[in-house]
């Protein structure tokens, strides 16, 4: 409740004008006399003495020369004449605008102003009024409440500021160590690369070594072999002289005009050497600052990435890890209704025989041979449309989506070809003994290679993600509508660059909303699908330390959100209710 009056005048035009400084028409602070009597304010003189610095100045009033005491401004005489007490209640009164004789004494409840007397009787007639000190008392009491009210507000306040930047610095602790594992490990990857690579060339090294040198050893062999031969020749000869037998000297003699003694066949013997030689060297493909660019590149570097802060909306958890390689990359997670969860990764990191893994809900790794066939009737994790499985095979990519309701589970294949179509079909699992299948093929879109799609409850929206294409440099998120064979929209996300890895239709706060899963900047986007467009809403969990290189993405029918993020971590995301 104001207690001022809006249209009231101030103590500046109103107040008498003896305690009224005529320089800044306020009550006097400090009043000083000057010799020819006009009194100002101490203060007011100084600024005017500051711009007459030759020790003297004209009065304001009169325009008489003053001369400026040794001591300055404060050297002049205080006007006595003028009570403290005066002053102070000049300051504290007001007067009415419309009667500037008249102080403001009466407070109007009706209007919540505060009136003069002659304004009570005039154009405040009839209206609920309060005498000034009454109301002064009763606003007094109200603010006293109120202060004790904001006094308490700022306390929790200063608490929830406290515990916000404790929880903020403990996440952005926990976030910078997330990262920092993440560059380790990335780095530990090219270490142990590099290593690899040196082990192979030096193996590589030794083995050429090695051959070249049995070829050495095969070629001293050889010339030993010459050798042997030429000394036997020479002994022969030396035995005929020695000898001097004509038969033996006759036979040597042959032998040596026309047999292997010959003088042709000794200049083979002689001169027969290697034809090659063979010497290791290093082949390489790429210079250096190029191999380093592309090092740099999977590495990586740190950057700030900013998030508008909105209300919870999932409490998140870390379920289990899948591999402790650093560079797992996890392509689909699919909560099984038996409560195990299977596992996909890219073919590079498949195990041999294996299209995926199966894991128990605490990590524990499951003979997928024993489950395989439960697991493929059983795989529905809830009751809207959600990744499933991905499989890739030399000229085509084929995923799945899923759908469940009471008494059967429809089943969404992509297939694509990669010819620019992918053809889309159904294939429904009715709930029934022995189970009945009934597939359906539903229509055709024009769609690059892609790496995941989703459908929407109504089954007749279709999210694809699609691979980059030249002259693309990042994959793309468009939206279908059944039957139509082309994108109806295209995602636009909020921050650049973007390398979204999964899509996944899911429900938040009782509306349908689409998740894109960020791998390059660590979020999840909720994106709204409304009218055939595609526009982003805000992050999910924005911040959370635990979300790092999201790869994939899935619900169970407990509505929990599985992620599984690079390095082979699976966490959960939990709607807070």
């Amino acid at each position: 409740m104001a207690a001022a009056n809006p249209g009231a005048a101030s103590s500046l035009s109103t107040t008498d004008e003896s305690l009224t400084c005529p320089l800044c028409l306020e009550v006097f602070r400090t009043p000083k006399i000057l010799p020819c009597f006009h009194t100002f304010c101490e203060c007011c003189l100084k600024d005017l003495v500051h711009n007459h610095p030759a020790g003297t100045f004209p009065c304001p009033s009169c325009r008489q020369d003053i001369q400026l005491p040794s001591g300055g401004v404060s050297a002049f005489r205080s006007n006595f004449y003028i009570k403290p007490e005066d002053l102070d209640k000049a300051r504290n009164s007001t007067f009415c605008s419309k009667h500037p004789k008249k102080e403001l004494e009466i407070y109007c409840v009706r209007c919540d102003v505060l009136i003069c007397v002659t304004c009570l009787i005039t154009s405040h007639k009839q209206h609920e009024a309060e005498d000034m000190s009454e109301a002064t008392d009763r606003l007094k009491a109200q603010l006293r409440k109120d202060k004790s009210r904001l006094d308490d507000s700022v306390m929790t306040v200063k608490t929830n500021a406290a515990e916000a930047r404790r929880q903020e610095e403990k996440e952005l602790k926990d976030k910078k160590s997330a990262v920092k594992d993440a560059i380790l490990n990335r780095h530990a990857t090219l270490q142990t690369a590099l290593d690899k690579f040196r082990d192979d060339a030096l193996t590589s090294l030794d083995k050429i070594t090695d051959e070249i040198e049995t070829q050495l050893a095969t070629n001293s062999d050889c010339q030993q072999e010459n050798l042997e031969e030429l000394t036997k020749l020479q002994q022969r000869v030396q035995q005929a002289v020695d000898s001097g037998a004509g038969c033996e000297l006759v036979t040597v003699a042959r032998e040596m005009r026309c047999g292997r003694g010959s003088e042709e066949a000794v200049q083979k013997l002689t001169t027969k050497q290697m034809t090659t030689v063979c010497r290791p060297v290093l082949r390489f493909s790429a210079t250096l600052d190029a191999t380093l660019e592309r090092m740099r590149d999977y590495m990586g570097s740190a950057a700030k990435m900013e998030m508008a802060v909105s209300a919870p909306e999932v409490t998140v958890m870390e379920q289990f890890r899948c591999r402790e390689d650093p560079d797992t990359d996890v392509c689909h997670v699919c909560p099984l209704t038996d409560g195990k969860v299977s596992v996909s990764y890219e073919p590079s990191m498949m195990r041999e025989g294996a299209t995926s893994e199966l894991f128990s809900t605490d990590g524990k790794l499951v003979d997928i041979r024993k489950e395989k066939v439960r697991a493929r009737i059983t795989n529905v994790p809830r009751k809207n449309g959600s990744s499933m499985c991905y499989g890739q095979q030399i000229g085509k990519i084929v995923t799945f989506a899923k759908r469940t309701e009471p008494e059967l589970i429809t089943f969404f294949e992509l297939q694509n070809g990669l010819t620019g179509q992918a053809a889309v079909s159904s294939t429904v699992v009715l709930a029934e003994k022995p189970l009945k299948y009934k597939d359906t093929k539903l229509f055709t879109i024009n769609c690059a290679a892609h790496r995941a799609f989703d459908v929407d409850a109504s089954e007749q929206l279709f999210v694809v993600l699609e691979e980059a294409q030249a002259p693309d440099l990042q994959r793309t998120v468009r939206l279908y509508r059944r039957p139509q064979p082309d994108a109806i929209a295209t995602y636009s996300p909020p921050v650049a660059p973007f390398q979204p890895s999964d899509v996944c239709f899911y429900t938040l706060d009782g509306h349908e909303v689409l998740l894109v899963a960020d791998e390059l900047n660590d979020a999840i986007h909720v994106v709204n699908v409304q009218d055939g467009c595609l526009s982003f809403a805000r992050y999910l969990a924005p911040g959370c330390p635990l979300l790092v290189q999201p790869t994939a993405l899935n619900a169970d029918t407990r509505c929990r959100l599985w992620v599984a993020c690079r390095g082979g971590r699976i966490i959960t995301c939990t709607p807070i209710s």
